[in-house]
């Protein structure tokens, strides 16, 4: 019965795994826009960093970053700040054999060790350190259009 109980443990938990963080596919990007959506409050760990990282969420409202992930494999990164002029960059993105997306360098911004991964219908950035991956809650994508 023990035996019993730890596999079903074992199974429920490589289970939940597995649904947190399932492949990223070309099809599920090519052809579609996905806005970077700032969640900066989930990094506070008390009162005084949860009001200052709400000040600051307030400032990133006023700024809108989408990726238009192209079929070709190019990537047009549109940010638009305090509703001034849309400043468009481009680079490229991958998928490795682990299914994770990996995007490449603009002018502003850099993915460094930061591969994303899906989870339900959200993009969530996970980075390497020592080896292991690390999910960040601070931030993820969404998918804005077709």
């Amino acid at each position: 019965m023990k035996y019993f109980l730890a596999l079903l443990l074992l199974t429920a938990v490589v289970t939940s795994t597995a649904v947190a963080q399932q492949r990223v596919h070309p099809k599920d990007l090519e052809g579609t826009t996905w806005q970077l959506v700032f969640d900066l409050e989930k990094e506070a760990d008390n009162a005084f960093e949860r009001i200052a990282l709400k000040a600051v969420t307030g400032f990133m409202d006023e700024i809108d970053i989408q990726f238009d992930f192209r079929k070709d494999r190019a990537l047009r990164v549109r940010v638009n700040a305090f509703n001034e002029e849309d400043d468009d960059e481009y680079s490229n993105w991958a998928i490795n054999d682990e299914g994770q997306l990996s995007l490449g360098d603009t002018d502003s911004f850099e993915a460094d060790d930061t591969v994303f991964m899906r989870d339900g219908d959200r993009l969530i950035p996970f980075e390497y350190k020592r080896g292991k991956l690390e999910r960040k809650e601070s931030l993820y994508l969404i998918r804005v259009d077709k």
